[in-house]
């Protein structure tokens, strides 16, 4: 709570000078005379409440006053990025990512470290792009990290048609970023296939984050030699997919893709076989795009004299009121 013209204190402080004065000059005020017999043997309290109608407007000037100094309440209400790195997450939630090479998978796995990755850039806008065969925007670039690890939290694979489209993936992060004014724009790439799908490939995407001065960090998840694929077969049940020769099904990456994409776009790549692998290459990227800032909290400051106007109103009112009906002034 604060006062925006706290320099207003000093007609309170007049207040007492202003009472005096008035008591000197004040001219006497009794009770109306029909009751005065009525009276007669409580003369001390004639005189208290015939100085009834002063003290209730001086509280009614008091209230005033503090309303005239406007009272206010500020809380820090800064959506803007204004230091931070603007980062986007791009996201692969094709049926792959279900791979049992990370515990409990690799979806779980990679969520788990991207939250905490995300929890600790409170000064960063972060927003959300998920991806398999199309790709959509789950959040939109935000410093309300509440929301978007809200959004982490449902992501899960089969949510959008199977195949893997990187360049998509990509080409939406880049389409949220082109307006940034921030001097940091970062995407985020965590994928564990080879582009098959979507109308933009990963270069051209690659290329348009380039132009704009866009980071890219490709992130490959899993074990470079592949691994079994959990699948619901049409009876409901849980099985590893199969080849259609019969032969067990592994995932494959394309790591000479994904650091071109990184080369193209001045990023990086990084290759995580594990989730102690996973947690190390999100520590170097958070070291890596450290921003140094001095920040001021922006405040929005609610006003509050109506708590004072109302209260001296109805003080004025029935200070009129007692005068006008309880007390007479003698000539």
């Amino acid at each position: 709570m604060r006062f925006q013209s706290f320099w207003l204190i000093l007609l309170l402080l007049a207040l007492p000078f202003l009472y005096r004065h008035v008591m000197k000059k004040k001219p006497a005020s009794l009770p109306h005379p029909d009751l005065l017999n009525k009276l007669k043997d409580k003369l001390p309290d004639i005189r208290i409440k015939s100085r009834l109608p002063l003290y209730i407007r001086l509280a009614a000037m008091v209230l005033l006053i503090l309303a005239l100094m406007r009272p206010q309440q500020g809380f820090v209400a800064d959506t803007s990025n204004r230091n931070g790195a603007d980062i986007m997450v791009a996201f692969d939630v094709s049926t792959s990512m279900n791979a049992e090479d990370f515990k409990p998978d690799r979806i779980t796995a990679a969520k788990d470290v991207l939250t905490k990755f995300i929890q600790g850039r409170p000064h960063d806008r972060i927003g959300l792009v998920v991806f398999a065969g199309k790709s959509y925007l789950q959040s939109p670039l935000t410093t309300d990290h509440n929301t978007v690890l809200n959004y982490l939290d449902q992501v899960h694979t089969g949510m959008i048609e199977d195949s893997t489209a990187v360049g998509m993936g990509l080409a939406t992060c880049v389409n949220r970023l082109k307006d940034s004014e921030a001097k940091t724009k970062i995407i985020l790439l965590l994928t564990d296939g080879d582009n098959n799908a979507g109308e933009i490939d990963p270069e051209t995407a690659s290329k348009m984050a380039q132009a704009l001065g866009i980071k890219i960090y490709a992130i490959g998840i899993g074990d470079p030699n592949g691994a079994p694929v959990k699948i619901q077969d049409p009876w409901g049940r849980m099985v590893y997919a199969r080849n259609p020769d019969g032969s067990l099904f592994l995932t494959r990456m394309n790591e000479t893709g994904l650091r071109q994409i990184s080369a193209l776009s001045e990023g990086g790549y990084f290759m995580a076989n594990d989730e102690n692998k996973l947690k190390e290459i999100f520590s170097e990227i958070d070291k890596r795009e450290k921003t140094k800032f001095k920040t001021k909290d922006v405040f929005i400051y609610n006003e509050y004299f109506a708590w004072f106007v109302w209260p001296a109103l109805l003080l004025l009112i029935l200070e009129w009121s007692y005068r006008r009906f309880y007390l007479r002034s003698l000539p």
